[in-house]
């Protein structure tokens, strides 16, 4: 950019310059005085000069000035990006960012403080965490303090130090510190975990809700802490998973679904973590997973891989939601939009767990009605487990059923069961409903199910789950 107006100005001073030598020789010519000619040709180039020496002063300055403001702009994103705006503390961000280095670390959680914004109001909560933020860091206790959100706080040591010293140093510190309002004062505890065990934030977390749970006010990882006897497969299966995720190996394996006289007609998406030439099973780390954030990923990346490969097959296939999923906006609007993007959306089927969970009924009927304008099918998944309710199928406006594997493995040997399965059976027959029976594992209770008119079947007496289709 500056060197295209440098080049502007020293083509206009040429231009005007060869306009002033043309002008001196026509004098020269025509009057045939030298000095008149010298004269004007010298005022000429001096104005010539002075005007570009101010316009290129001018623009120049501009630029400067204009490219000042830039890194100014730039340095201020970079502070915003990295700094809490409620407590001006560093953030969430900057937190993992330092993490890297860390020896240990001390995290700090609030007990009860939800319950302060809702007696008293939101306003006062950020009030009291700004002063309190303010009164930590200003401590004897620590050099640094990060707010990863909401009311946790927390402290990287990057030395080798007593952090249970720290812990207590900050603990005496909330335990003084209170708020007046309306002649009341205003003061929560909290539970503080220290840990020197990686990964850090996973272990902390797991001790702070082990704290809270024994209503301990500092807890200081140990080995020999009970938690982590079950706790430590938790966090391995976490690490799993992140890892996973971050490789791109989640991938979906596909269970074929036949008719009545056994033909595949459609196929079943089911998840799975490969890891090296194994692949785990959801039974293994699906419970983990809802129990942390990582669960949207799944299956976020779980639907992208399944809607990549079944582009190219002409054949119908389902994938599974859990209500939680339906509720989670991110997800909501990631499966409109694939299924917008898919070449033939009368083949996508989705399967939605039939849950008690399943809380509003409203919010679940709206999904459905986006689902099927883009000419996608509905099939609520797991029917009979548990909680199962006629009433809402007719709400739900469904497209299938499909009876629930546990129900159908024991046709044979238990008469509830049957009835069950009669029972759903009939209700598909007489609603327009395709009825599909899971877990159907040998040829008697294909049999069975076919007496009782089951429309579609799907186990390993059809089909084992595959990473690829004929």
């Amino acid at each position: 950019m500056r060197n295209n107006i440098i080049g502007a100005i020293l083509l206009i001073f040429i231009i005007v310059e060869g306009l002033n030598i043309a002008i001196f020789t026509f004098m020269c010519n025509m009057d045939k005085n030298l000095e008149y000619a010298i004269l004007f040709s010298s005022i000429m180039s001096l104005i010539v000069f002075v005007i570009i020496f101010f316009l290129s002063k001018k623009i120049l300055f501009k630029e400067a000035s204009q490219r000042e403001e830039l890194i100014q702009t730039k340095e201020k994103l970079d502070t915003n990006q990295y700094t809490d705006i409620l407590t001006n503390l560093p953030n969430r961000i900057k937190f993992f960012e330092d993490l890297v280095d860390a020896k240990g670390i001390v995290l700090l959680d609030l007990d009860d403080f939800s319950i302060l914004n809702s007696v008293y109001s939101k306003e006062l909560g950020d009030e009291y965490l700004k002063k309190l933020a303010k009164k930590l860091q200003s401590s004897s206790c620590i050099d640094n303090l990060y707010r990863l959100g909401g009311d946790e706080f927390a402290y990287i040591s990057k030395e080798d130090k007593d952090l249970k010293n720290i812990a207590e140093c900050l603990s005496q510190v909330i335990d003084k510190f209170y708020l007046v309002k309306d002649n009341i004062i205003i003061q929560t505890s909290a539970t503080i975990a220290v840990t020197y065990k990686k990964p850090f934030i996973e272990t902390a977390d797991l001790i702070l809700k082990y704290g809270k749970k024994h209503k301990l006010n500092i807890i200081v990882y140990s080995d020999k802490l009970e938690v982590f006897e079950n706790s430590q497969t938790f966090l391995d299966i976490t690490m799993r998973i992140k890892k996973a995720l971050k490789t791109n190996n989640i991938v979906p394996f596909f269970q074929c679904i036949v008719d009545k006289d056994e033909k595949i007609i459609k196929y079943e998406a089911l998840m799975r973590i490969k890891e090296g030439e194994k692949y785990i099973l959801p039974a293994v780390f699906l419970d983990v997973a809802k129990k942390t954030k990582l669960y949207p990923e799944l299956t976020i990346q779980m639907i992208n891989k399944t809607f990549e490969y079944m582009k190219d097959k002409n054949v119908p296939f389902s994938f599974n939601l859990s209500y939680d999923d339906i509720i989670n906006n991110r997800i909501y609007k990631f499966v409109l939009e694939e299924i917008d993007k898919f070449p033939n959306p009368k083949n996508i089927i989705v399967e939605l767990l039939e849950t008690e969970n399943m809380k509003s009924f409203d919010y679940v009927k709206k999904f459905i009605d986006e689902i099927h304008k883009r000419g996608a099918k509905i099939a609520i998944d797991d029917f009979g487990s548990g909680y199962s309710n006629f009433v809402y199928l007719e709400k739900l406006n469904a497209d299938m059923i499909k009876i629930d594997g546990d129900i159908v493995s024991n046709i044979l040997s238990s008469e509830n069961a049957f009835f069950v399965v009669k029972t759903i059976v009939e209700f598909c027959n007489k609603n327009n409903l395709i009825s599909v029976a899971e877990f159907v594992s040998h040829r008697e209770i294909y049999l069975a199910l076919k007496e009782l008119g089951v429309d579609e079947y799907q186990g390993f007496y059809f089909c084992t789950p595959k990473e690829s289709i004929e």
